[in-house]
């Protein structure tokens, strides 16, 4: 197809049906990718995160504070709720459609190009929109790019750029068993493999088997490992709408901060961010006042993120038992504040999440006193009824099944008295932003 031929509505067409997974590894065809393009992520200061849980909120942090310092983050995160341009940020900007549509077609082109010498040679889904990314990113010449991993680390896309100025890792749980590996201990493997000689690591500390790995590959690349542990910050507060904080660890001492969230394992990404803020001081020869840092962290909303999208109304995107457990403990923080003694909880998974552990955890939250089910995830998609029979009656659950979660929203919302959430997968909270945009 011609450049002339594409407009927005073909653009999303054919976006929307490319292979999610494609042959080969991401990171080879990333290579051959930002080769045709030039190699845009070059002149750029990039700073790598990967991890299970937390990655997207750590790369919210981090754009929101040096976007408070006064400079031009760009923002590359995945998966996207409603919009794909929210995959592609600066600052708290979707990139702009004739922008995209731009980079897009050039991206195209190139892989087209590449296909003339090998015809194998495919982009899968989520490469279109790293070379998109990165294209934007050059032509707006941001300061930094905040990038955070697809799939693994190792051999994901985002891989392919050879020099961040800094690699993050958040925490690490069994997810994706089937790619990554079926041991904390292979995972943390893939997840350290984007650490890269000379460049430091900030990392998350709280699973000794996790630490070892990354520790180990952070010597073999002779990168400085600099760790977050549970012990360098203490909750002061919890308000149900704010949490204060303080931090001690070499860069803060005792310094207080607050972010906009109840759920306490924010807090650890927070953390984990002010650790990486620090340690690109260092790297780069710049100063970031404590107001800028300050600032950055409360003014930073992340949407899908034990969200309250409308009062007494929570959207969080945990989807697997890492971050159920996450989601469990800032429900019965919420009750706890709020006052509040029975929640509705509207719940979905998809096929290749570990959904029978999700449900063990939320029926040991005696929070909810009634379990809204229905189905998300398209291809992924877990049927209502599987869903529905790995919950146990005899826990005083009032349990009700609906075929969409408009249904199961709107009905929650008809019969909510006190509190509802809403968790499973983010193809979930996708849905109900989607369903509440439609209402407008």
């Amino acid at each position: 197809m011609k450049m002339n031929d594409w407009n927005e509505q073909k653009i999303m067409d054919y976006l929307n049906g490319i292979n999610q997974y494609t042959s080969g590894f991401g990171v080879d065809r990333a290579r051959k990718l930002l080769e045709g393009l030039g190699h845009p992520e070059k002149n750029l200061k990039v700073i790598h995160v990967a991890g299970t849980n937390g990655k997207g909120s750590v790369c919210a942090y981090l754009s929101s504070v040096l976007t408070c310092a006064g400079y031009r983050v760009g923002l590359f995160t995945s998966p996207h709720l409603v919009d794909v341009r929210e995959r592609i940020q600066i600052g708290e900007t979707l990139v702009g459609i004739d922008d995209f549509l731009s980079a897009f077609t050039r991206v195209y082109e190139v892989e087209k190009q590449i296909q003339r010498e090998d015809p194998q040679f495919e982009l899968a889904y989520f490469d279109y929109f790293l070379g998109i990314a990165f294209l934007v990113f050059q032509e707006k010449q941001v300061d930094f790019v905040v990038m955070e991993t697809g799939l693994g680390g190792r051999l994901d896309a985002t891989n392919a750029v050879q020099c961040p100025i800094l690699s993050v890792i958040t925490t690490i749980s069994l997810e994706h068993t089937a790619i990554l590996g079926d041991t904390i201990t292979k995972i943390a493997g893939e997840k350290a493999g984007i650490i890269k000689p000379d460049i430091p690591v900030v990392y998350c500390a709280d699973n000794p088997e996790s630490t070892e790995v990354i520790e180990n590959h952070a010597k073999c690349c002779k990168s400085r490992a600099v760790a977050v542990r549970e012990k360098d910050y203490e909750i002061m507060k919890n308000t149900g709408k704010d949490i204060a904080f303080s931090v001690h660890n070499e860069y803060y001492k005792n310094d207080c901060f607050s972010i906009a969230t109840a759920a306490p394992y924010q807090v650890m990404n927070a953390v984990i961010a002010l650790t990486a803020v620090a340690v690109i001081e260092k790297v780069c020869g710049q100063a970031f006042s404590f107001q800028n840092i300050s600032d950055g962290l409360r003014q930073m909303r992340w949407p899908g993120r034990m969200e309250e999208i409308m009062p007494g109304v929570y959207v969080d995107g945990a989807h697997n038992p890492q971050g159920i457990a996450a989601f469990v403990q800032a429900v019965n923080e919420i009750c706890t504040q709020k006052r509040e003694q029975e929640a509705i909880l509207l719940f979905s998974a998809v096929s290749d999440k570990d959904f029978k552990h999700m449900i063990q955890m939320i029926e040991g939250c005696r929070c909810f006193s009634t379990v809204l089910i229905t189905q998300t995830g398209g291809s992924r998609q877990l049927s209502k009824e599987e869903i529905a029979e790995q919950f146990h009656t005899g826990q005083n659950i009032f349990l009700k099944v609906f075929d969409s979660p408009a249904e199961a929203f709107a009905y929650g919302r008809t019969h909510q008295r006190g509190l509802m959430f809403c968790a499973g997968s983010l193809y979930l909270a996708g849905d109900i932003k989607s369903y509440l945009r439609e209402q407008e």
